[in-house]
């Protein structure tokens, strides 16, 4: 469901906007490999950053407020996708 809501409908738009079957091909694979690059790199880029001393000494107090902060958020989208809470975006 994740590659759903997000790279998998950039995708599909994508390959509607091409003609061609075989560059249609080649593109989706080109726009999987960098999808998976850019990815690889954003999740390397977090894991190095939580691993800084300096950063771990703090997450400990941190990650509740994160958690509530993205758990709301979670509740929030879900009731604006059903129309039961003001939804802007």
């Amino acid at each position: 469901m994740h590659g759903v809501g997000g790279s998998a409908g950039v995708g599909v738009l994508l390959l509607a906007s091409i003609p061609s079957r075989p560059l249609a091909i080649v593109s989706l694979g080109v726009f999987a490999f960098f999808t998976a690059v850019s990815m690889s790199l954003l999740s390397s880029g977090f894991g190095l950053t939580l691993c800084r001393p300096r950063v771990r000494r703090s997450f400990a107090r941190v990650a509740p407020a994160l958690g509530l902060v993205s758990l709301a958020f979670g509740v929030w989208y879900a009731l604006g996708a059903q129309s039961l809470v003001p939804y802007v975006f």
